[in-house]
């Protein structure tokens, strides 16, 4: 028997999360759809199996975006009408698509029409920041965001730059400042305030995959307060992003969550405990900048435009929006 398909306002209303984020469950690919007509489509054995997830642990790789493997198209015809097609990493240099860009910031749909506009075929990758920068390096992606904290130099993005990127002439470009934290359940029951809570006996969390910059501002942190990931329970939990995080822990799967303020936003019985501004950036190779794609991005970051829509997206600081760099 086929499974029941329910529209976006179904699925709402089932997982207690709002219509848009519903949208954005879909377009992240961690919630796989169909389209009926002009309409999207959601099975209800794939409700169950998100839902059992959010119990048992992360997902499997064949059902989700932004994994280390798999990445996602997108023809520039909105968050849902836009075609979604799973393909692994190792094929996004062959897949067609003359314009490759890997981030999971909402900021980054903004830029995507802007590349669309002229003229090219647009590739949108959700890997992990690490793995962004490793991809651009070996030449598979051509433009990445990252939000990459080095704990030595308590900067953002540039030390990794110069590790991950050696002998490779690139433009920094920054998009926007956000700000990072804990997902805990409403009114913080456990009193959770600090990175050291982390240690505390009984509190179960919900990671995120390693590569991101969240994990990696996590382990970190960690490691600077002398803390073994391994006595916190549900450290080996991963989930693929900010809004899985966060829907994990108002369906009660762990006590704490860590990601982005934004991520909390739409999801029903979470707070944010506001942690640690950190910095997005894009980046791309110098060869690059005279490309009609990356001056439009170049042209769009610079403009009041860009802070405008940022301000309606809401949640970013727009204080270093536009400042760019070449090294």
């Amino acid at each position: 028997m086929e499974s029941t398909l329910l529209t976006a306002e179904d699925v709402a209303g089932q997982l207690r999360i709002k219509k848009y984020t519903v949208y954005e469950l879909i377009k992240r690919g961690e919630l796989p759809s169909s389209k009926v007509g002009k309409q999207v489509r959601v099975s209800q054995a794939d409700i169950d199996f998100y839902l059992q997830a959010g119990k048992t642990g992360p997902r499997a790789k064949t059902s989700a975006v932004g994994t280390d493997d798999e990445d996602c198209s997108w023809d520039g015809s909105g968050p849902v009408a836009g075609t979604l097609r799973r393909m692994p990493a190792e094929s996004i240099q062959t897949s067609g698509a003359s314009i490759i860009v890997s981030g999971q910031d909402a900021c980054i749909d903004l830029l995507l029409p802007k590349i669309a506009g002229t003229g090219e075929s647009v590739l949108r990758s959700y890997m992990g920041c690490y793995n962004s920068l490793y991809a651009l390096y070996n030449g598979r992606i051509t433009m990445a965001a990252s939000h990459l904290w080095d704990a030595e130099t308590d900067t953002y993005n540039y030390p990794f730059m110069h590790r991950l990127l050696p002998g490779l002439r690139v433009g920094v470009l920054r998009l926007a400042g956000r700000m990072q934290g804990f997902y805990v359940k409403k009114k913080n029951p456990l009193k959770i305030e600090s990175w050291k809570d982390l240690a505390r006996p009984g509190i179960t969390i919900i990671n995120r995959e390693k590569g991101c910059g969240t994990r990696i501002l996590l382990d970190q942190k960690l490691t600077g307060l002398n803390i073994d990931p391994q006595g916190i329970q549900g450290y080996t939990r991963e989930s693929g992003s900010h809004l899985v995080c966060a829907g994990i822990v108002a369906k009660g799967g762990a006590d704490l969550g860590c990601g982005c303020a934004r991520g909390a936003e739409g999801i029903q019985g979470i707070e944010f405990i506001p942690l640690q501004l950190e910095w997005y950036d894009f980046v791309f190779r110098l060869s690059d900048k005279n490309t009609s794609a990356v001056r439009s991005i170049l042209s769009y970051v610079d403009s009041p435009e860009f802070k405008q829509d940022l301000e309606i997206l809401g949640g970013y600081d727009t204080s270093q929006t536009g400042r760019y760099e070449e090294f």
